[in-house]
């Protein structure tokens, strides 16, 4: 019985204006979102290679001994994704060059070709396209799935038969799916046919597992607006009124919530400016100096003498350790704030499943804020295992001091770090690892739930006001 209603809501759907107007406009969305990404893979791909091949030009260049290694600081440029095309994440405003050795790190840096000035400007990605535009359509479609047919009377023929009313309306749910997803799929064909026709884009069979977990996601999404439509249709008896309420409910939704998280956050958790920790380093710093000169280290802790008797090597690798604990210690003390205040304001807008699907797609895709605290954690844990291959080397020469720390002037001067040839193929690499399909989904599940929640709560609704809806 279902089969019937289905084939008569895409019959009368599909030849409608409104669905060829939303089919045309999603398709040439899509296919310009591919060429633009295209063009701007290429150039990322481009500046990446360079960067890169510079960097570790450089830091192989000056790898002829192993207290280079430890207190040579060297680059490291985080690497273009081509998930990318899905949920872009606003990766052009967040760093993607850190500086670092075997001990200390700087802040990341936003480096390449990027204008700050078009940071506050949206990405044509899968999100934008499918959150913006196809939420919008399949409002379009569904706002008079039942109050239309009441006003021509033909929900009053349909429901005069043995046809059950839930079996209509699953019926009009099942054919409004399939008219959303007819733009939907066609246009993501289009977008990847033009991506992967570059020859710089290359997609891993991991990445087309992630691809078609964000197709499933974006359904998901899109069911939620669906359901919405469909609910609001059968609370409402002319299809005006259906139309303005769920206009006001997609602008909130979509557009209005997600915006007031950096508002939200900048008002609940206060960070310190840039100019602020550069003073509080300072302070530190000049404090330091302070307790280096009054002996809190060690006699002449602050001496640079080739001497060996107005020299004290131990005392000033405690000092020097000390500084850069301190300093590794506010900057991530400083970073961590950030990244908090932006989740305070992420997790407010959770009340929009649009930032939900964002957020979710983001997860899924390994881009945006989610990949950058992750390249902070791995390359914390590589300058561990930078400094436990320098100390087992440094184990090996009875001729050094074996005092790691951070000052290369008197590792060359006093030996402190072994003088000893490396072979650099020995030397550990840092290498971006990327979340695997697994390990991301566990990550999105909370959101990916939520979504879930909010096609329950809609279809519940949608249900009992059917149900219980006047067709006279």
């Amino acid at each position: 019985m279902i089969g019937p209603i289905v084939r008569k809501e895409i019959l009368e759907n599909f030849l409608s204006l409104r669905f060829i107007l939303s089919l045309i406009l999603v398709v040439i969305v899509f296919a310009i979102s591919g060429f633009v990404f295209v063009r701007k893979y290429e150039q990322q791909v481009q500046d990446y290679s360079k960067d890169t091949n510079q960097s570790l030009a450089y830091f192989q260049g000056h790898a002829e001994r192993l207290y280079w290694i430890a207190t040579l600081s060297h680059r490291f440029y985080r690497k273009p994704k081509a998930l990318t095309l899905c949920a872009e994440g606003f990766e052009k405003s967040i760093p993607n060059c850190f500086s670092f050795n075997a001990f200390s790190r700087d802040y990341p840096e936003i480096k390449g070709r990027t204008n700050a000035l078009l940071s506050g400007f949206n990405d044509v990605d899968w999100v934008f396209i499918i959150s913006l535009f196809l939420s919008f359509a399949a409002l379009v479609l569904a706002y008079n799935s039942c109050c239309g047919e009441k006003e021509n009377g033909t929900l009053r023929l349909i429901l005069a038969g043995s046809i059950p009313r839930h079996k209509v309306l699953l019926g009009k749910y099942l054919a409004l799916m399939f008219m959303v997803g007819v733009p939907l799929l066609l246009g993501l064909l289009v977008n990847l046919i033009i991506a992967t026709l570059s020859k710089d884009v290359a997609f891993a069979r991991g990445e087309w597992v992630k691809f078609f977990s964000i197709i499933i996601l974006s359904l998901l999404y899109l069911s939620v607006f669906v359901l919405l439509g469909m609910f609001i249709s059968s609370r409402t008896s002319r299809s005006v009124s259906s139309m303005v309420i769920l206009l006001f409910l997609w602008v909130g939704l979509v557009i209005v919530v997600p915006s007031s998280g950096r508002i939200v956050a900048k008002t609940l958790r206060k960070v310190p400016t840039q100019a602020e920790m550069n003073r509080r380093v300072t302070e530190m710093k000049e404090q330091w100096q302070k307790d280096l000169l009054a002996g809190k280290y060690g006699q002449n802790a602050g001496s640079t003498s080739p001497n060996p008797e107005e020299c004290n090597p131990p005392a000033r690798a405690r000092a020097y350790t000390a500084l850069t604990e301190q300093n590794n210690k506010m900057i991530d003390e400083h970073m961590n704030q950030i990244i908090d205040q932006v989740a305070i304001g992420r997790r407010f807008i959770r009340i929009s499943p649009t930032a939900i699907y964002r957020q979710a797609c983001e997860t899924i895709a390994g881009t945006g804020i989610g990949r950058f605290s992750e390249l902070r954690r791995q390359i914390i844990r590589y300058q561990a295992d930078l400094k436990d291959y320098i100390r087992s080397r440094d184990a090996e020469d009875p001729n050094s001091l074996h005092l790691l720390y951070d000052e290369m002037f008197t590792a060359q001067m006093w030996r402190t770090i072994s003088h000893h040839p490396v072979d650099f193929d020995s030397v550990p690499k840092f290498q971006e690892r990327d979340l695997g399909i697994g390990e991301s989904l566990r990550l999105a599940i909370w959101d990916i739930g939520v979504l879930a929640l909010f096609n329950l709560v809609f279809f519940a609704g949608a249900f009992v006001s059917f149900l219980r809806y006047d067709v006279r």
